[in-house]
């Protein structure tokens, strides 16, 4: 990623300008839920990730089907796809499938999106699998649908890798977190098992990688999520806790410090960096309480629900403020609007685990 590239995403203040008291929400496109009531036509059940390529578009990771959830976890329905957001005559919007998720010949989930200039980067991954199986598209948007050299995907080797979120470095290395990375060290005991895992292209006409264990297991927490890059630190998300790691010169993981905690019940989706040493995450409710007193035992039940974003000083450790959402979404990743698709200073937010769909924060 160019300089003048980063700069210019670290300097598009977001999130109403750095402060979420008065912000509206407003729906862009609905989910299962709309307006309170049942939507079951829905082009958007969940909602992963967005992000917005140099031109302005926006693109956002998704399927068309609600999770369920069986006695291992969570089932993806459906199909998973990343969509192009559009604008109709009328002012309303409009997703479009650019990519359908396939591993093999069989449906796999959108797990992380990113965008360096005109180019998407997205993980997806068969779930279903004892050992998940994984794949990096990229997706040159500059390119017209139907060009054979606008849609490339490689295979992701390293083992048991479920990636979630995708961070991007100034030199363009990919750092994606590995969601199983606590549960394959510790319930399965699967040895270098990594909670980052840094992809750098190596042949981009081929689109071949290398894949480095960037940070160990025991090192990210519990739950790794989607991670964001200042500088050369990294934040990482994991559970209720935000992790503040160094880059250190020669590329490796300095050893990693808490930026800030929340209540054990309580989980983080992805981080987003914003100026001023700001972090803005979602953070909901753990939907698995179960998983809560694992790794926290005596841990009392929440005593109400959280689904808010949530907007923290990383030089203090401090929350500065939070705003709450509709207690049918679970917002899922905050992205900061680009180009002129939305008023400056809001922010587009998904929502994977609740209703779906895809929201506006503004003033």
């Amino acid at each position: 990623m160019r300089l003048a590239t980063r700069t210019r995403q670290l300097l598009s203040v977001g999130l109403c300008a750095l402060a979420l008291q008065g912000c509206k929400i407003d729906t862009l496109i609905p989910g299962t839920v709309n307006n309170g009531a049942p939507n079951p036509n829905t082009t958007l059940a969940w909602s992963e990730s967005g992000a917005f390529a140099a031109d302005g578009k926006l693109y956002v990771i998704g399927g068309n089907q609600p999770f369920s959830y069986g006695p291992n976890g969570i089932i993806v329905n459906g199909k998973s796809y990343i969509y192009e957001v559009r604008k109709n005559a009328n002012g309303t919007l409009t997703n479009i499938p650019v990519v359908e998720g396939n591993v093999g010949g069989r449906t796999c989930y959108f797990g992380g999106l990113a965008a360096v200039r005109q180019t998407l980067y997205a993980t997806c991954t068969n779930i279903s699998e004892l050992m998940p199986v994984s794949v990096l598209y990229r997706v040159d948007t500059s390119k017209p649908a139907g060009d054979p050299s606008r849609i490339a995907s490689t295979p992701l080797m390293t083992p048991a890798f479920q990636p979630n979120g995708i961070a991007v470095d100034w030199q363009g290395n990919l750092y994606i977190g590995n969601s199983a990375s606590f549960i394959a060290t510790m319930m399965y005991g699967v040895p270098n098992v990594p909670a980052i895992v840094k992809v750098s292209i190596t042949d981009p006409l081929s689109f071949r990688v290398t894949e480095t264990g960037w940070l160990p297991a025991l090192l990210g927490g519990y739950s790794p999520n989607g991670p964001a890059i200042a500088g050369n630190k990294l934040y990482l998300p994991s559970m209720n806790v935000i992790y503040r790691i160094p880059i250190l010169a020669n590329g490796s993981a300095g050893m990693p410090t808490v930026a800030y905690q929340t209540a054990k019940t309580n989980l983080f989706d992805a981080v987003t960096v914003l100026p001023n040493n700001m972090l803005a995450v979602p953070e909901i409710t753990n939907p698995n309480p179960d998983f809560v007193q694992m790794v926290y035992p005596g841990t009392p039940p929440a005593s109400s629900l959280t689904t808010q974003l949530t907007l923290i000083d990383a030089v203090t450790g401090k929350q500065v403020d939070k705003a709450p959402f509709p207690n049918y979404a679970r917002p899922s990743s905050i992205t900061v609007a680009q180009g002129t698709m939305f008023p400056y200073g809001s922010a587009v937010v998904t929502d994977a685990i609740g209703s779906g769909g895809l929201y506006l924060v503004q003033k």
